[in-house]
């Protein structure tokens, strides 16, 4: 494929960077599937994994090892971009080693999610990576119904671009009742909905919103939307979000229905989606069912309340 002049969002990312950022936007712009592009890859006698262009998408790995550069340069041709674009945005060697191992202040998408194996498939189906938004405050609203099953969540979030040209947010939403439909994305307010793939047998989906106005870096923006459950399901005792970056601000609120309040509630957090959780505080329940708490600078991980119901 022959160099060709690349969309604005594309340029901007090739002349600053990340590389997973300017990476992830020539795929997009390409149309090719990661597959294809491994295909291709082949073809030319260079042998790179799915999995390993997924890393190098997300910035879980990067291209450090000859042969991996050398991969590099092809993709740039396979993508029609120029030579040496995305090579040079790879800067020096990174240094190995357990003693430059330092705490993470960002935990990739598989791990904070690890639990849950088809979540890549659908990040890569629908071609979506870090979305290039900080969460500064997120405010989650559960309605809990008469058996004890969520009814709605409701959120809302400011939000702020870390890179130029940010048009999307991108949503990953788990439930606990593979027998329940996945609930309907509606209320959308600042954006409006766009691709969704999902895995009914976890129930787990991925979403698309896309913004109403394009965010230059370091612009801020409020979005609210609510995922609504149609039918009733299982009793459940747990909610929350996780975060793959620290957040300024959390607030979680849980609405219990009249005819199902918990005897008691405690907030926890975590690491991992279904991992271990460390229990931090109880959470008054009010005499109307309601019970929330507030989290200053949560860090990457989960925040989460559970309750029991006798």
């Amino acid at each position: 494929m022959p160099p060709q002049t690349p969309p604005p969002d594309l340029a901007d990312a090739l002349r600053h960077g990340p590389f997973e950022v300017a990476l992830d936007c020539a795929v997009r712009a390409s149309g090719l599937s990661l597959e294809r592009i491994q295909h291709r890859l082949a073809a030319r006698g260079v042998a790179v994994s799915v999995t390993t262009l997924s890393y190098w998408r997300r910035g879980r790995s990067r291209p450090e090892r000859p042969q991996s550069r050398q991969a590099v340069r092809l993709l740039e041709e396979l993508l029609g971009l120029p030579t040496d674009s995305l090579v040079s945005l790879l800067g020096p060697q990174r240094p190995r080693g357990r003693w430059v191992n330092r705490p993470a202040r960002v935990l990739e998408t598989e791990d904070l999610w690890q639990q849950y194996k088809s979540l890549p498939g659908l990040l890569d189906a629908m071609g979506s990576n870090d979305d290039g938004l900080t969460r500064l405050a997120v405010h989650d609203r559960y309605e809990i119904d008469e058996n004890g099953a969520e009814r709605r969540l409701t959120v809302t979030m400011v939000l702020r671009a870390e890179h130029e040209r940010v048009d999307r947010l991108v949503l990953i939403s788990r439930g606990d009742d593979p027998q329940r439909e996945l609930p309907e994305l509606t209320g959308i307010r600042n954006a409006r909905k766009g691709r969704v793939r999902s895995d009914t047998s976890v129930p787990l989906s991925v979403a698309e919103l896309l913004l109403d106005r394009i965010l230059t870096k370091g612009e801020t923006d409020v979005i609210e939307y609510t995922y609504a459950f149609g039918t009733t399901g299982a009793r459940t005792s747990e909610v929350g979000t996780g975060f793959r970056a620290p957040a300024r601000l959390y607030t979680l609120e849980v609405q219990f229905h009249p005819d199902a309040v918990p005897v008691r509630c405690h907030r926890y957090s975590g690491t991992t989606a279904g991992g271990p959780m460390d229990p931090a505080e109880q959470v008054w329940i009010s005499a109307s069912g309601r019970a929330a708490f507030t989290v200053e600078d949560p860090g990457p991980g989960f925040q989460a309340m559970r309750w029991e119901w006798e």
